[in-house]
């Protein structure tokens, strides 16, 4: 197996671990926090950020 077919399959296993998370809603979809806000944000959350508070934001990043 070629070192190219390695990191497909390593792709597609992580895919799979990411989808099942989030159908089983241990994680939300993958989304740009830079472009589209936090669209998973409590309403606690976000009048804090309108207060001019920083609530904590917990964050993976996604690298394809």
């Amino acid at each position: 197996m070629s070192d190219n077919t390695n990191i497909d399959l390593d792709k597609l296993q992580f895919w799979a671990w990411l989808e099942m998370g989030i159908n089983k809603g241990w994680v939300t979809e993958p989304f740009c926090n830079t472009h589209d806000g936090d669209p998973y944000m409590t309403e606690e959350e976000e009048k804090e950020w309108e207060d001019g508070g920083d609530p904590c934001l917990h964050v993976i990043k996604l690298i394809d």
